[in-house]
């Protein structure tokens, strides 16, 4: 049985990536607020027949090809990201690059410093 582990709300908020990338592995976290209990965090519970972790070694190799995501991958095979990162090492494969989509806003903001900077 695994400990619930105690952090502070401002903690929680400060590494809030962190705690829930560990949630898998080191179990439930209850968060605290001046001192008393205001929530607790855990991983949700997956069904053992849907779970899928031999599929893991072909999927990280779509993933590396960018053609699944993390997301798609964690809900078919239950796996971690860790495990997935140890697959692609295994593998010999690497992260596949990501080029984050530009939002319309972005796209002004980037048109009028290029402008900006042509004008001088």
């Amino acid at each position: 049985m695994t400990t619930l582990r105690t952090i502070t709300s401002s903690e929680a908020k400060a590494n809030l990536g962190e705690v829930l990338s560990t949630l898998g592995t080191e179990g439930p976290v209850e968060i605290t607020r001046n001192g008393r209990s205001v929530a607790v965090l855990s991983a949700p519970q997956r069904s053992s027949s849907s779970a899928r972790p031999d599929r893991l070694p072909q999927l990280a190799a779509l993933y590396a090809a960018g053609k699944v995501t993390w997301r798609e991958i964690a809900d078919e095979t239950g796996a971690a990201f860790g495990d997935l990162l140890l697959e692609l090492a295994g593998q010999g494969l690497q992260l596949p690059r990501v080029s984050p989509k530009k939002t319309p806003q972005q796209m002004r903001l980037f048109k009028s410093i290029l402008q900006q900077a042509a004008a001088r």
